[in-house]
């Protein structure tokens, strides 16, 4: 087995956290045929030869993919598909009321 594993940390709030982590394996879902569903806060993947899962947080995603030995030469390509959708997605989604506020409040910054 191979495996690919990272962590994305962000500001969303978990409903908007869970619905990046479902873009991105939808999208993979149709480059790769995967199939996905949720257990909790965790998101599961999988087809033959592929087994993974997104787990979100309030402060971050977790991801975790184990390749089958005949996937094992793709897994570069694999895994730069895949943080290059998620960082993707995540650089734009919208931030937090909560994220907002605290960019406000942040040291150095004057008021208008």
């Amino acid at each position: 087995m191979s495996e690919i594993k990272y962590k994305r940390m962000h500001h969303l709030s978990m409903k908007d956290a869970k619905k990046i982590a479902q873009k991105a394996a939808d999208d993979l879902g149709r480059e790769y045929d995967l199939v996905s569903e949720w257990e909790g806060d965790t998101l599961h993947f999988h087809r033959g030869g592929v087994d993974g899962h997104m787990h979100v947080t309030a402060h971050a995603i977790d991801l975790n993919v184990k390749l089958g030995f005949l996937l094992r030469p793709f897994k570069s390509a694999f895994e730069h598909h895949i943080e290059r959708n998620l960082d993707a997605l995540l650089a734009t989604a919208p931030k937090t009321a909560v994220a907002a506020k605290a960019a406000k409040k942040a040291p150095g910054r004057k008021k208008a």
